[in-house]
């Protein structure tokens, strides 16, 4: 669950788009888990939304679905796990704290020369490198485009930075690995309709809240 929430995290909150408005349906496929619990998730559909500075990401499935907004009050993150429902909030000065706190962990980024079409779009490859103190360096995989550009919302949730930040476009195509598990992202389909702003309305009613702290507490970190 957790890897699967950081790749998610890594499209909603590492990046915006040059474009004014519109939606990116992502296909995620799981790798790595036991057959049954691999029939059960199957391949699952992420769609985020975008306008301005803000982003929507939604994804459901038979276990769980969440909910994603991002606007210039922050973050609020929602789980639906099975009935089970709670939100977090993470406030725009956190980001930008952490955003700040990221500075000195920018990646390392390698251009290829090979190209492949993705939803429509030649795209370029990359090899994005990551050092964190307790894995040491990370190499993904990427293939993104320059027709919608990489832009850094100068804040995000992830303490370590931004996975791609100082990519030349937007990744549409990546993949996860941590031990046995292999989460891959991939565009299926970008569209610049008009969202309406009704889509960035998100209600908490139902959900309890829970701290960023007590979720890391019951992630094991």
């Amino acid at each position: 669950m957790k890897k699967l929430l950081t790749a998610v995290a890594i499209l909603c909150c590492a990046f915006t788009y040059a474009q004014k408005e519109g939606s990116v349906t992502y296909v995620m496929t799981m790798e790595g888990l036991p057959p049954e619990q691999a029939a059960m998730m199957g391949d699952m559909e992420t769609k985020i939304f975008f306008k301005d500075k803000k982003t929507y990401t939604e994804m459901n499935s038979m276990m769980y679905s969440y909910k994603i907004l991002n606007d210039d009050n922050g973050q609020l993150f929602l789980m639906d796990q099975m009935g089970t429902k709670f939100f977090t909030r993470t406030s725009k000065a956190e980001l930008d704290k952490n955003a700040e706190v990221s500075k000195d962990k920018e990646p390392r980024i390698e251009y290829l020369n090979e190209t492949k079409t993705i939803a429509g779009y030649e795209c370029k490859k990359a090899v994005v490198t990551n050092t964190t103190p307790k894995d040491g360096d990370i190499k993904t995989d990427v293939w993104y485009t320059e027709k919608v550009p990489y832009v850094s919302q100068g804040g995000g949730s992830r303490k370590g930075g931004e996975m791609f930040k100082g990519l030349k476009g937007m990744p549409m195509e990546f993949a996860i690995k941590q031990g046995p598990m292999n989460i891959k992202m991939t565009a299926k389909e970008v569209s610049f309709e008009k969202v309406p702003d009704s889509k960035f309305v998100v209600t908490t009613e139902g959900y309890t809240e829970k701290k960023l702290d007590d979720l890391k507490k019951e992630g094991g970190k």
